[in-house]
């Protein structure tokens, strides 16, 4: 038989059934010598083993699709550049890129069996227009491999293209990006002929991944494959994700084809166990997030006198549609009242139970973002798609066949009928006055109060033991010291917040008192929770008894035994409730009584106050803040600014301090867009964004523009090390000078920073191309890391700018930035085939008219910002470097010599030199100010290390045993620096916020380390270091908190352990030591305070977990995961996280990729020694607070004591560190 029919035969053959083999080869079923090829190794990764259920090297992706019978094939394939060969002289450049290719790309792949349908063989062949030779060889080598490759590229895009449903856009494959089946679809790219060698379709703009899979070395994969090579590759790019190796063992990977992945849900998403069945769509519980932010900065509602209005604002649906009682009426008009009684029940029923009349719901909707920033959509009001739907609710005519669906008939209607009336009966104000009164005259002077106001019967309501705590009402506004102390302490908000919607919703839709304090209880959370902590609607449900609520059961199967579709109905009805009282009830109760917000001194802790009373603190300083830095514009005048660009206004909020208010201007809001009163457009940051992304590019092309700018706090540590490396090793003491400019952004000269800003950019013209970047904070060390604490992975889209005479392709940038590359860690790259153009000229015009005319909206009026910069702006921080580099260079010339190092980050200075008469001048230079760059100084904010008087004033002067206990550390952006040797460590006194002070080095004494670990205080505004642990955390409730802490202790640990701390090239050994003990010590109060916030919502909650919320018993379960982790939190969680933390610490330490990129960094410290700090800190820190920590405590003494019959340990320098 001749050859080619052998292989013909053997091709056809495998493409169908292979023939059985004999069985005495069957007997050997893997390894060496057998027919079967063993399985692949699989590939692990953060981010992509969370997208993919398999991930395969190219090479065994291919060996795994090769016939098992082409023997000689998968030798060659599997020995084509691998490391055992890599060393032989004979092998060619071309078979080392070939065997990196094969080993360095990865394969996502989304079927674990892939059959190649028939009919994909015959659309290849009508396709390249050729028969069936596949089972040629190629003939005339590689000229013709890359002949058949290209054609197999074009066509895959063919294909996909085919294969898409919708002709009106292009298939989401990355190699579609850039081509349209019409060619009249916007025409921008900057390619002239837009034809391509695929029937049908057309180019836009040019694909490089396209390019790249056409180019070398994938030709030569294709030969190397043979005869099954165009199968395999078709394969390879229609059904699996193809990622390539960016630098070198980062974990960096470019998606070069596939489905994107920002595109790709996780594995096991679900979207409920029910799906609607118009959109196939559906949030489960753990899904749906109550949107918490909507609370925030709320305006009061005023009344025609001005005086703050208390209750639920008059556009809540409860005050739009009232019950009217009948009696007072006359008999003529009862009909109409009648009619209008029932059509306002039934709007509310349709706002509580939206998805059982088939409107937009939380449940089954999927979110217009172009409506909303948030995740889910604010329905307060929703009458446009009630009268689209229904028409109007009062008249006859109204497209509901039913009155409503069979489970909210008769028994729901009498609840939401009470609930009416219960809320005309409600007395807010009064109700606020009991909870959260107020030491002063505003309640009779300065507020009104609802019309429907009554006294209470009693000052005890009945809503349960969480709500029955001492009020403390609040210092008289004139005696109080902070403007803290003027805020309801949260507490009182949630006893307000539980007595109203206590006599608000009627008993009976909660049925018992047990599933009332459930609700009561996540209601006193909620409020309780920090800035980014939130609350999911399946953390309510859990212990609510659904069987118990009569109202949710059909009367006529009241006496039977339920159903689980019957439970499905009963907790699908329920979920509505409890989320309609969460996100239209408790949530805009806050907002129309309290104003919400953080402040600045208190990290993440949120403070509530009246309304009445910040409106008396907020009026005169927002007054003080226009008079300052606004002038007023008048309607017709910013209309007709706004109507003549792009950029809309912006709005001022005001922070409280410890004493006074800062503003801070919202430039990140979306606002309405012009002529559409529904859909938001784009918000000033983001219209700005093209023009920060040119000025990152001249910042990376000319850095000596930004002369002694500091971009990060860790900047400090490479300028600081080239300093120390260049000064002689003298006994030339060093002086040390720190200013601070006052106000800085509010004061630049609005016309200097214009006429600076034109000679930056040296380009005429740019182009923009936008990439998405997905990664995972995952930190390595342990063998079972990643199924313990995998973290969800983090997407974001960041902007590149490129001369526009720059043809070089985002992945050239990557391979070519091999710096800024190595910077991240398992992170996969995707990015768009489309760059936009901008003319300089243009760009420059934007920002002028953002400085020069930026309005601001106050309450109804329009302001213009007549001084400085827009302090929320995108631009703010490298404009303000930009113009104080320029000041650097003409007014601190004097400076620029070797024997000084001048920082600056943003508006903060410090010099270090060996000549006083230079840092003396500096500091009388600042000090007098410089009126041309809007320079004045802060006096009280300057410091110096040496005896200095300017205007005969003596200048703060850091003593060696001043305040700061570190000895001669001289504090600069949370360092201390030292005077004399400049070793770094970090500042842990600043604003203490972790009390952790140092008895010996690296030691903190017994009373500080109390002080950091004290509970919160019951008093009303406790702000000192105790809580201030606290105010630091975003604890996570739910989605696996075991896990999650984990997770958190480890980032703890994480954000301490900069190499500026950690070099012992720099640092001296002690210094280093010292750092970990420090980071280990508060990263231990940290985990301390995390698990004790965990243990409390978990204990709390355990028993009501143990049902299940059904209320039936199921006798195969074996306790839930939330009681396995309370019982485990306090002991073997903690265990195997501080033991995680060792590990992962010493590899921070001593990572390779840090090595690679900081060469001159070195960390001389020892495994053993990571571990005794570790196990010391956490002893020290956990002994002082014992119980349930027993376990814990015995295992590290145990570890200690190991560890102390080791050498390095028994005889080395760590013991002096953490010991006492």
């Amino acid at each position: 038989m001749p050859t080619a029919q052998k292989r013909k035969q053997g091709r056809v053959t495998q493409q169908h059934a292979a023939p059985e083999p004999p069985a005495k080869k069957r007997k050997q079923t893997q390894g060496k010598g057998s027919d079967e090829p063993a399985p692949p190794a699989p590939v692990k990764h953060a981010v992509l083993d969370q997208y993919y259920p398999q991930l395969l090297t190219l090479r065994d992706y291919v060996l795994l699709k090769l016939p098992t019978t082409s023997r000689i094939r998968r030798k060659k394939i599997a020995s084509t550049g691998s490391s055992a060969n890599i060393s032989n002289d004979e092998t060619t450049d071309i078979e080392r890129a070939v065997g990196q290719v094969l080993d360095t790309t990865i394969v996502g792949v989304t079927h674990q069996t892939q059959c190649i349908p028939d009919k994909r063989r015959e659309q290849w062949e009508t396709f390249s227009q050729k028969g069936d030779e596949s089972y040629v060889t190629l003939s005339d080598g590689l000229a013709g491999a890359r002949y058949s490759q290209a054609e197999i590229v074009d066509f895959v895009i063919w294909m996909l293209f085919s294969k898409a449903k919708n002709t009106g856009t292009w298939p989401k494959h990355l190699l579609c990006d850039g081509f349209r089946r019409n060619h009249n679809s916007r025409l921008q790219g900057p390619s002239t002929n837009n034809a391509v060698n695929i029937p049908g379709i057309f180019s836009i703009y040019p694909n490089q991944r396209v390019e790249r899979l056409k180019q070398s070395p994938w030709p030569e994969v294709l030969k190397l494959l043979g005869d099954s090579g165009d199968r395999i590759m078709m394969d390879l790019l229609l059904d699996s994700s193809v990622f390539l190796s960016v630098g070198s063992s980062q974990g960096n990977y470019y998606q070069i084809s596939g489905q994107p992945l920002y595109d790709t849900e996780l594995l096991g998403t679900t979207h409920g166990d029910t799906k609607n069945a118009s959109t196939g769509f559906q949030r489960s519980t753990t899904e749906i997030n109550f949107v918490r932010n909507r609370m925030l900065y709320a305006r009061p509602a005023l009344n025609a006198r001005g005086l703050v209005h208390f209750g639920l604002r008059h556009i809540h649906v409860l005050n739009r549609s009232p019950y009217v009682n009948p009696g007072t009426e006359s008999a003529s008009d009862s009909s109409a009242l009648e009619s209008r009684n029932e059509a306002n029940t039934l709007r509310i029923m349709i706002y509580m139970f939206p998805r059982q009349f088939g409107l937009h719901n939380a449940f089954d909707s999927k979110v217009n973002y172009s409506e909303t920033s948030q995740r889910l959509k604010d329905y307060t009001l929703r009458e446009q798609e009630i009268q689209d739907r229904f028409g109007d609710l009062a008249s006859n005519e109204a497209r509901l066949k039913k009155p409503n669906p069979k489970r909210l008939r008769g028994k729901v209607k009498e609840l939401v009928r009470k609930l009416q009336i219960m809320h005309s009966r409600c007395s807010y104000s009064k109700l606020l006055q009991h909870y959260c009164p107020v030491n002063t005259g505003l309640d009779h002077t300065e507020v009104s109060h609802v019309h429907r106001d009554k006294t209470p019967k009693s000052s005890k309501v009945a809503e349960g033991k969480s709500v029955k705590r001492k009020l403390q009402p609040q210092p008289p506004l004139s005696t109080a010291q902070t403007l803290i102390e003027l805020s309801t302490p949260v507490s009182q908000v949630s006893a307000f917040c539980q007595s109203v919607l206590s006599k608000l919703i009627p008993d009976e839709f909660w049925a018992t008192e047990h599933n009332k304090g459930v609700v009561m209880k996540k209601i006193d959370q909620f409020i309780h929770l920090r800035r980014f902590e939130g609350m999911y609607l399946h953390e309510v449900v859990q212990g609510i008894k659904i069987t118990d609520i009569g109202w949710l059961a059909p009367q006529r199967l009241m006496a039977r035994k339920t159903s689980q579709t019957d439970i499905q109905k009963r907790l699908e009805l329920f979920h509505e409730l409890l989320y309609y009282v969460f996100d239209s009830l408790l949530i805009p109760l806050i907002r129309s009584n309290f104003y919400v917000t953080e402040s600045n001194t208190h990290k993440y802790k949120l403070f509530f106050f009246r309304h009445d009373v910040w409106k008396y603190v907020a009026e005169p300083a927002m007054a003080a803040v226009k008079s300052k830095m606004f002038e007023e514009v008048s309607i017709d005048a910013a209309l007709k600014i706004l109507d003549s660009r792009s950029l809309g206004f912006s709005q001022v909020r005001l922070l409280p301090k410890q004493t006074s208010i800062r503003p801070i201007m919202n430039l990140r809001r979306r606002t309405v867009a012009k002529g559409n009163s529904k859909v938001l457009g784009p918000s000033i940051n983001t219209i700005l964004g093209p023009v920060h992304t040119v000025l990152q590019l001249e910042k990376s092309m000319n850095p000596a523009k930004l002369g002694a700018t500091l971009f990060s706090v860790g900047d400090i540590y490479k300028r600081v090390k080239e300093f120390k490396s260049s000064i002689p090793r003298s006994a030339k003491p060093l002086y040390f000078a720190k200013v601070d400019v006052q106000a800085a952004f509010d004061t630049i000269p609005q016309s200097a920073i214009v006429d600076l800003l034109g000679s930056i950019p040296q380009q005429r013209s740019y182009r923009i191309s936008k990439h998405a970047e997905i990664s995972s904070d995952k930190l390595g060390g342990t063998k079972d890391f990643s199924k313990t604490a995998k973290s969800k992975p983090t997407r974001k889209w960041l902007s590149t700018a490129l001369r526009d005479r720059d043809n070089s392709t985002f992945l050239q940038h990557l391979e070519s930035q091999q710096q800024q590359a190595a910077q991240k860690r398992n992170t996969v790259f995707i990015d768009s085939v489309v760059k936009k153009k901008y003319e300089t000229s243009d760009l420059l015009q934007l920002v002028t008219s953002h400085i020069q005319q930026n309005l601001v909206k106050v309450s109804k009026k329009y302001y213009r910002q007549k001084k400085g910069i827009p302090q929320g702006s995108v631009l703010s921080s490298i404009l303000c470097n930009y113009f104080y580099a320029d000041l650097e260079m003409h007014v601190l010339k004097f400076l620029d010599a070797d024997d000084c190092l001048l920082l600056r980050l943003i508006d903060d200075f410090l010099l270090i030199t060996t000549d006083q008469n230079k840092a003396a001048r500096f500091v009388e230079t600042m000090h007098r100010g410089v009126p041309e760059y809007g320079v004045e100084v802060n006096p009280a904010k300057t410091l110096v290390n040496f005896d200095l008087e300017v205007n005969q004033t003596p200048v703060s002067k850091l003593e060696g045993n001043g305040s700061h206990n570190s000895g001669d550390g001289f504090p600069y952006c949370g360092t201390l620096i030292n005077s004399k040797t400049l070793d770094i460590t970090k500042d842990r006194d600043r604003g203490k916020s972790i009390a952790v002070k140092h008895a010996a080095p690296g030691l903190p004494d017994a009373e500080a380390r109390e002080d950091a670990l004290a509970p919160q205080k019951r008093s009303k505004h406790d702000s000192g270091s105790g809580n201030a642990v606290y105010n630091s955390l975003t604890v996570e409730f739910t989605r696996v908190p075991g896990q999650t802490f984990e997770r958190k202790l480890l980032n703890a640990f994480k954000i301490q352990s900069h190499l500026m701390f950690l070099d012992t090239s720099h640092n001296a050994g002690a210094t280093v030591l010292s750092n970990l003990f420090s980071a280990f010590v508060e990263t231990a109060a940290k985990a301390w305070a995390y698990a004790r916030c965990l243990s409390t919502s978990t204990s709390s909650s355990t028993t009501t977990r143990n049902s299940s919320s059904n209320g039936i018993k199921n006798k195969n379960r074996k306790g839930s995961s939330g009681t396995r982790a309370a019982e485990a939190a306090p002991a073997r969680i903690m265990i195997r996280a501080v033991a995680k933390l060792v590990e992962v610490a010493f590899l921070l330490a001593q990572s390779k990729a840090r090595r690679a990129r900081y060469p001159g960094y070195v960390c001389d410290v020892r495994r053993n020694e990571v571990a005794w700090l570790a196990y010391h800190a956490f002893l020290q820190v956990l002994g002082r607070k014992q119980a349930g920590y027993g376990e814990v405590l015995a295992w590290l003494r145990a570890e200690i004591g190991k560890l102390g019959d080791k050498k390095d340990i028994r005889t080395g320098r760590v013991r002096h560190v953490a010991t006492s």
